[in-house]
C-alpha cells in the first residue's frame, strides 16, 4: 500500500508539474506530508537560485471544512528551513518562498 501511495503522489506531482513555469511547483492534489516532501526536495534543488520559488499550494475549497491544510504546513516548514513565505497578494493558493 505504501509503494502504490508513493507511486500515485509521484504521478500527480509530475501532471501537476509538468507545464511549470522556471521556479514554480504545484502541491495541490497531495496530501500534506507528500506535498511537503516534494517542496523539500525542490529547495534542495534550486536553493542558490536567487529568484524566489511560487509554490501553488490552493486554496483548500476541497478539503473538510473549506480549510487549507497543505498552505501552512508548507509556511512552516519553510519558515523551519530558514526562508520568508508569503502568500501571494493577487492568488491566495499560491505562496512565494524567499531564500535567505
Amino acid at each position: 500500500m505504501v509503494r502504490l501511495n508513493k507511486e500515485a503522489s509521484a504521478m500527480i506531482f509530475q501532471e501537476n508539474n509538468k507545464r511549470s513555469k522556471p521556479n514554480t511547483i504545484d502541491l495541490h492534489g497531495l496530501y500534506v506530508t507528500e506535498a511537503e516532501f516534494y517542496f523539500e526536495k525542490t529547495v534542495e534543488e534550486i536553493r542558490d537560485r536567487e529568484q524566489p520559488l511560487r509554490v501553488i499550494v490552493e486554496k483548500g475549497n476541497h478539503s473538510d471544512g473549506n480549510t487549507p491544510k497543505i498552505k501552512p504546513a508548507i509556511c512552516a516548514l519553510g519558515e523551519r528551513l530558514g526562508m520568508t513565505v508569503n502568500v501571494d497578494p493577487r492568488n491566495d493558493g499560491c505562496l512565494v518562498v524567499n531564500f535567505k
